[in-house]
């Protein structure tokens, strides 16, 4: 792929900077670096050792790149990336607002980068449904899925660099014995757990579990039944999920561990009687999806239960968004 002109909306937000980190370090051919924000200029990020200012969204020229990753809100997405779809620019979408629009690809490079087609408006999914379809796209694909619930326990950063602050300041005040003012969450997260993560919708299901519902039913199949349990816990990089699949064949432990080894993008961690399991800290700071606990249910003969973690800002976010890109390197030669 020959040098991209390039363009990163929200270059100075949590998964803006993680961008930045992750095309220094896949060594995506950058030509020119363009960092945006919505609320202004006058701050600088750092690329590859160098100092590039922030410009303003609102006097962007899109001829000036060939690519945008967009890692802010959903009225920034609504506003900014049809304008530059019309100027030729690939863009990937971070945001939520695109996700479910029929005509727009919510790809995961792994599972569907076919997807993508000649879109010029390509979807990122939510960091938790990444994860997810990556840990059971190989299943599906040679064992069939009916039926997925998934408990998850996502870190602080899912938030925002706000969440990653208060919970640094919420335990240092715990650990001091001071009283603990809740700031981000309506109750301190430090030494806490929120079971529900996002608003409560309809049926009492918040966006979170929505999202993670909705958007594994179009990456894999509308009538696939998935029922989500999103939880926030005190942990400041890497999202865990719980996930219990029925699949349509019953098949033998070794025979799912080799189609989890040979799938791309998935680290087995498996050696409980070692005590070698997944855990969000292993998965930080990485690309991989780390996938452990891999058990029989003990009531259903096709239940299979996994443990399944990545790092939410990197494959859950940055990482995936890269990936598209470097998918679709045909587009810019």
């Amino acid at each position: 792929m020959r040098g991209l002109r390039v363009a990163v909306l929200g270059a100075t937000g949590l998964v803006g900077q993680t961008i930045l980190t992750v095309m220094e370090d896949r060594r995506l051919p950058v030509e020119q670096i363009v960092p945006l924000a919505t609320d202004g200029k006058g701050r600088e990020v750092t690329f590859r050792g160098r100092s590039v200012a922030v410009e303003s969204v609102q006097s962007m020229d899109w001829r000036r790149v060939e690519v945008a990753f967009f890692a802010a809100s959903n009225e920034a997405s609504q506003r900014w990336a049809p304008e530059a779809a019309r100027h030729g620019v690939t863009v990937v979408d971070k945001s939520s607002f695109f996700r479910m629009e029929p005509e727009v690809p919510l790809v995961v490079p792994e599972v569907n980068l076919e997807a993508a087609g000649d879109a010029r408006i390509i979807a990122s999914p939510n960091c938790s449904t990444i994860q997810l379809v990556v840990a059971l796209n190989p299943l599906r694909r040679h064992f069939g899925l009916e039926r997925v619930i998934v408990s998850t326990y996502q870190a602080v950063s899912g938030t925002g660099r706000d969440a990653v602050d208060a919970l640094d300041g919420e335990s240092r005040a715990h650990l001091r014995e001071e009283t603990v003012e809740p700031s981000v969450y309506p109750v301190p997260i430090a030494f806490n757990v929120l079971p529900y993560c996002d608003r409560f919708m309809e049926d009492d299901y918040t966006g979170e579990e929505w999202k993670l519902t909705r958007e594994t039913q179009k990456i894999f199949d509308q009538s696939l039944a998935v029922s989500a349990t999103a939880v926030r816990v005190p942990v400041f990089v890497s999202h865990s999920e719980s996930v219990y699949v029925e699949l349509t064949e019953d098949v033998r432990l070794p025979e799912v561990r080799a189609a989890l080894i040979d799938a791309p993008g998935i680290r087995v961690v498996d050696a409980p009687e070692t005590g070698l399991v997944p855990t969000p800290l292993a998965a930080a700071d990485q690309d991989l999806v780390l996938v452990g606990r891999i058990r029989r249910d003990l009531h259903h003969p096709r239940g299979l239960h996994l443990f399944v973690v990545a790092d939410n800002l990197r494959k859950g976010a940055a990482t995936n968004a890269i990936q598209i890109v470097e998918g679709l390197a045909h587009r810019w030669g």
